[in-house]
Parts: C-alpha cells; sequence; structure tokens
C-alpha cells in the first residue's frame, strides 16, 4: 500500500468519525430534549442515592414517611437529569425548631429558613456538567442523645431537561473514539464499523431514555469501554501481537482413570461434610434467599436487601423448586437435604476444577506427577472445608476463572472472556482479572481478539442479566454490583493480611484515614492497581500459559493482601492458580504449601463455627500476626518471580511462533 493511499484511506476514516461524533452529540441532546425525573425516598440504595454526613433512617412518629437527619453538613449526590433542574426535597427543623440552612450546589448557594414540621421546598438548581450533581446542606446542630443534629431529610425528587450533561457528551465522544479505532484495528470493513457504531450510540442514547440515566453510571461505562478501546489500539502500533503455540496435553485412557481415581478421592474427603451443620450462617443466607424465590420468584431476588448476583439467583430459585419435594426447608434449623442442595453446586464444580488442574498439568508432567499435584490441590484443607464444610459459592466462581486461564490459546480467545463474564455473573470479584485478560488477549491476539472476546463479553454480562431487569429487579443489581465496596467497610473482615499486619488485629473502619489525606480504604485501592499494573507490564514480555497462571496467583493474592474488608477464606482463590504454576515449575511447591497451611489457619483462627478451641488459642497466640507476614513475603517471591521469569523469555518467543523453550 503507498503511502498516499494511505493517507487517503486515514482521512476518509476521519470523516465517518467526525460523522459518528456528530450522530452520537445530535442523539444525546434529542434524548435529553425530553422531561425526565426521579423520585428517591432517603433510604433508596446507594447506586441511586449517595449520601454523605447523615444519620440513620427514622420513621416520622406523627405521620407517615421516612427521614435522617444531618450531621450539620451533609451532601447528597443526584442523578442529572440534565439543563436547568429542579429539586424537591422535603425538610424539617425538629419539634419546636426553626432551623437556617444554606443548601449548595456547584458555585451556588440558597439560604432559608426551614420550618419545625416538614415541608416540601422547592429549589431550581443551575445547569451542571457533572452526571451527578451534589447538593451540600448546611445548618446549625443541637447536642440530642449524643449526637449532632443539623435538619430533617427526606423525599427527594429531581426534574429537568435541555442540554446533556457534559461528562455524558465527553463519555460518549471518547467511547464513539475508542470503539472505531478498534472496530478498524481489528479489520473490520468501514461499512460494518460504522453500522457496528451507529448500534452502540442507539443503544447507549435507549439506555438513558429508559430511565437508566438516575444511576448514573453511563459516563463511568463509557470512558471505560473508550479509553480500553483507544489504549488497544496505540499499544499494537509499538507491540504487535505473536501467535504463540501452546503446549497440549494428549489425554490417553490412563489419564480417565486417574481423574475418575482423583474425584473418588476428593468424594471421599467431602462426602462427611456435605450435612455438616451451618459453621458460620452463610448457608441460612442461602436457603432464606431461596425461600423468596420460591415464594416471589425472581421479583424477590433482592427483597430485604439482598446482594446475589445473577447466576447464584437463577440456580438458588431452580434449587428451591426442588428443595420442598426433597425434604427440604428455607429456615433454620436447615435440614439435611437443603444443606445438601446448596452445597450441590459447588460440590459439582469443585470436583471439574480438580478434572481441569490435572488436564492442565499433564501438558508439561507425566500422568504420575500430573496427578500429584492435582492431588495437592483436592486434598487441601481450605479447599473442602469452603466447598463441602463451609458451602460457599468460591468453588463455583473459580471454575470459570480456571476456564478464563486455560482456554486463551483456544477459540482465539473467546472462550476466555466467556469464562470471565461467567464468572462476573457469579461474584463481582471476578472484576480483578480484567486487567490480566485484557493485555494477555491484546499481546497474542491484537485489536480483532479484544474486539470479538469484548464483545461476546458483553453479549454474556446482557443475556445474563436480563431476567432480572425484566423481573424489574434493576436497582437491586445495579446495587448488589456498584455496592459491592463499601458492603463491610472494616479494614480487614478476619483476614490474616496486611491489614490485620498494620492494625495488629484491631478492627477499625477503613474510611478512617491512613495515609495523608487517604484512607484505608483508598490506600488498599492504589496498591491492588500497583499490582494489577506489575502484572500487566509482565504480561507484555511474557504472556503464554505459565505466565497467565503465575499472573491470576499474582493478582488473586494480591486481592487478599492489599485491599480493605477482605474475608479470611478469600486465600482459596490462590490455590488453584498456585497448582497450575507449579505444573511448569517446580519452585512454586514451597509457596504452595506455606499458602495452604496459612489459609487453614486463617479460616480456623477467623471462625470459631469450625473448630472453637483452635479459634481461641490461634487468637491467643502470635500466630495470625506471623501468618500475615508470611502471606506478604509469599506475594512478594511471586511478584519477583514474574518479573523475572517475564525477562528470561528468549527473543524467538517475541518475534516468531516458538514457545519460550528453556524458560520455567
Amino acid at each position: 500500500m503507498t503511502r498516499s493511499l494511505r493517507s487517503r484511506q486515514a482521512a476518509f476514516d476521519l470523516l465517518i468519525l467526525l460523522a459518528l461524533l456528530g450522530t452520537a452529540l445530535l442523539l444525546a441532546q434529542w434524548a435529553y430534549r425530553a422531561p425526565r425525573a426521579a423520585k428517591l425516598a432517603i433510604d433508596a440504595s446507594p447506586v441511586l442515592l449517595r449520601l454523605d454526613g447523615f444519620h440513620e433512617v427514622e420513621q416520622f412518629a406523627d405521620r407517615p414517611g421516612i427521614y435522617r437527619w444531618t450531621q450539620g453538613v451533609a451532601s447528597v449526590k443526584l442523578p442529572n437529569p440534565g439543563g436547568a433542574a429542579v429539586l424537591r426535597v422535603v425538610l424539617a427543623g425538629g419539634p419546636g425548631r426553626a432551623a437556617p440552612v444554606v443548601v449548595r450546589t456547584g458555585m451556588s448557594a440558597t439560604s432559608f429558613i426551614v420550618r419545625p414540621e416538614p415541608r416540601s421546598y422547592t429549589l431550581i438548581l443551575p445547569a451542571a456538567d457533572d452526571e451527578r450533581i451534589t447538593i451540600a446542606f448546611d445548618s446549625p446542630t443541637v447536642r440530642q442523645n449524643n449526637r449532632d443534629l443539623g435538619v430533617v431529610v427526606s423525599d427527594l425528587a429531581i426534574s429537568g431537561a435541555g442540554s446533556a450533561p457534559g461528562q455524558v457528551l465527553l463519555a460518549l465522544a471518547i467511547a464513539t473514539i475508542g470503539l472505531y479505532a478498534l472496530a478498524r484495528q481489528a479489520g473490520l470493513r468501514r461499512l460494518y464499523a460504522t453500522g457496528a457504531l451507529l448500534i452502540f450510540q442507539a443503544l447507549a442514547i435507549a439506555w438513558q431514555m429508559a430511565g437508566l440515566w438516575s444511576y448514573g453510571l453511563f459516563g463511568s461505562l463509557l470512558l471505560l469501554v473508550g479509553g480500553a478501546g483507544l489504549a488497544a489500539v496505540i499499544v499494537e502500533q509499538f507491540w504487535p501481537c505473536v501467535p504463540t503455540t501452546e503446549p497440549r496435553a494428549m489425554l490417553t485412557g490412563q489419564d480417565g482413570l486417574i481423574i475418575a481415581a482423583l474425584i473418588v478421592a476428593a468424594l471421599c474427603v467431602r462426602l462427611p461434610w456435605l450435612t455438616a451443620a451451618d459453621p458460620v450462617g452463610d448457608l441460612e443466607l442461602s436457603a432464606r434467599r431461596m425461600g423468596f424465590l420460591y415464594a416471589d420468584g425472581l421479583a424477590g431476588a433482592y427483597r430485604f436487601d439482598g446482594d446475589y448476583m445473577p447466576l447464584r439467583l437463577y440456580w438458588l430459585w431452580g434449587l428451591s423448586r426442588l428443595a420442598p419435594n426433597v425434604g427440604g426447608n428455607f429456615l433454620a434449623p436447615l435440614t439435611p437435604a437443603t444443606l445438601l442442595l446448596i452445597k450441590l453446586p459447588g460440590v459439582l464444580a469443585d470436583l471439574a476444577a480438580v478434572a481441569l488442574i490435572y488436564m492442565w498439568c499433564r501438558r508439561w508432567r507425566a500422568a504420575g506427577s500430573a496427578a500429584l499435584i492435582a492431588a495437592l490441590y483436592t486434598l487441601a484443607p481450605p479447599v473442602w472445608m469452603v466447598v463441602a464444610w463451609w458451602g460457599q459459592v468460591d468453588a463455583i466462581l473459580l471454575l470459570p476463572l480456571l476456564g478464563m486461564v486455560i482456554l486463551l490459546d483456544r477459540g482465539g480467545g473467546r472462550w476466555s472472556w466467556a469464562c470471565w463474564a461467567i464468572a462476573l455473573l457469579i461474584k463481582t470479584q471476578a472484576i480483578i482479572f480484567a486487567p490480566l485478560l485484557y493485555v494477555a488477549t491484546l499481546r497474542r491476539y491484537g485489536s480483532r481478539g479484544l474486539a470479538q472476546g469484548g464483545t461476546l463479553a458483553a453479549i454474556v454480562l446482557a443475556a445474563g442479566c436480563a431476567p432480572l431487569v425484566w423481573a424489574q429487579q434493576g436497582p437491586g443489581l445495579a446495587q448488589a454490583y456498584v455496592g459491592a465496596v463499601g458492603r463491610f467497610p472494616r479494614v480487614t473482615n478476619r483476614a490474616y493480611n496486611l491489614w490485620y499486619l498494620a492494625t495488629q488485629g484491631v478492627s477499625r473502619s477503613d474510611l478512617e484515614p491512613a495515609l495523608g489525606g487517604l484512607s484505608f480504604r483508598q490506600v488498599g485501592m492504589l496498591l491492588i492497581g500497583c499490582a494489577a499494573m506489575i502484572v500487566c507490564i509482565a504480561l507484555f514480555r511474557r504472556f503464554d500459559a505459565p505466565a497467565r497462571a503465575e499472573g491470576a496467583a499474582v493478582m488473586a493474592l494480591s486481592f487478599f493482601i492489599l485491599p480493605t474488608q477482605i474475608h479470611e477464606r478469600y486465600l482459596f482463590f490462590v490455590l488453584a492458580f498456585v497448582a497450575l504454576r507449579l505444573a511448569s515449575d517446580h519452585r512454586m511447591l514451597i509457596p504452595y504449601l506455606a499458602l495452604v497451611t496459612t489459609a487453614t489457619l486463617n479460616i480456623l483462627g477467623g471462625l470459631s463455627g469450625f473448630n472453637q478451641r483452635a479459634t481461641v488459642a490461634i487468637a491467643a497466640s502470635p500466630l495470625p500476626l506471623a501468618i500475615a507476614v508470611v502471606n506478604m513475603l509469599v506475594l512478594l517471591f511471586l511478584i519477583g518471580h514474574l518479573i523475572v521469569t517475564s525477562w528470561c523469555v528468549p527473543e524467538a518467543y517475541l518475534n516468531a511462533n516458538h514457545q519460550g523453550a528453556g524458560c520455567p
């Protein structure tokens, strides 16, 4: 292709992109011309109504309704309907007290006196560029019952029409640029790329017009999608994708017998615990959710602040129809039939994971060695305790995450993206593996693989969420995903990690200051972000199967050690990925055994439901602090090992279709 022809084609693409930006702007402005309004009770889910500086919800004594007291200075973030908005809010000064209040939004402020009794006040808000409008209430306080009380705030309503917020327009523009550039880089013809972008824009505007603007998620999602597309196009200009040939296991009848023996061994360890009493109380929560689903179908999915993800709700719904026929119940004490039903999906997923680990290991190991590695995982106490005794959903989440790592070398990476989307429909923590999947796909399959995989993942996620949205469970679903951060706002929830060590095991709010002006939660987020960056940099250099497994192990262990709010059992996820890496590097045996030990002691030391005497003994000893140190040392080792091995890959691996032979 001559230079002049390339220039003409680039100019043609630029003209099409400008036209697409014009359609995005016109569609957005057209959508926001129609009046829109949202009414929000003061106890609305945080995904709809974000509050700061308020006391807990109370009920009016002399009338129906609920309210919250401000703490003197309080703020609320409301969705922006576009243009100049009208705010209606019910305020009160309290019995016998008229209170002055200043309502601020942006650069404007309005002062007035709030009457003692609840009254509706109307304020005109200037047009704002942000997707959410921050409204602050500032008033004097009185001291009552050890609380500083400002004014009463009850129901809120916001309405408006006119121009679209600037943040929405910017996000839509960046998404249009990023996705069109990605589509063209992936080899899609101009006509098809233009059609795909027009469909995307239509769906985005339909999202806003369907009332989903009130969630305030539109801009963030579009910025993420557009930024990822642009980054992929830029990266591929400097680091073109490198097709590689991954080793594949040639399984025989002997392998089938070994897998069967491993499954029998796993069942022998797990079966005695399948009807054991609930050690923590989580099984009772699952049974109660089954009861809501049995009575109301999917309409009971998020009753009483449930937080389960779509796929978990679907299989619990199915099991709820079966439970009465086999002697199951929905309230404590749970019958053995109920315990078995709740645990059965996790046990089946766990058995499948054992088989997958063995088949993976056969890529590098003889049958005997592969069986030994799979047995080390099968018999590890944290695995069967979490799966068979505790009955947690973690084993079901782990299965598609293993598929995400294992299947990247098949189907152009599309199977890996489908597995990741399925994992995200089971539990939100699957999101931490997105950077790993993004980089590995881009390096191996380029923009084409990324575009195809991302599209498939979006379809799977949309299909998985559709039944709940159809059942009018959208607010609960959004809160389950968005509210995952902040659900347990403690520095650590019994996890022996960095924050247990930093606070010497003292329970504290993760919103307290930790470093400069940053809270514990913010510092944890920065640290996990740094870990993700290290994994991504390493995978740019080496992205074969062992590197992906080790990168997943680093991300899973970083998720346990670095953020706040982590539970004691989350070391469970690390074990399977370290076992995968052990197949190609025997040096992973010591970290694996260390993590099995620390994970076991963390569960026993953190929860008395398994063995009360062990819990008391561990808590009274220096073991928790020592375990936290060991976990951090293992993380540092894995990060160092990942970096070193990523730089020992021969140039032949990077520049041709050769395996990185000679590099562990």
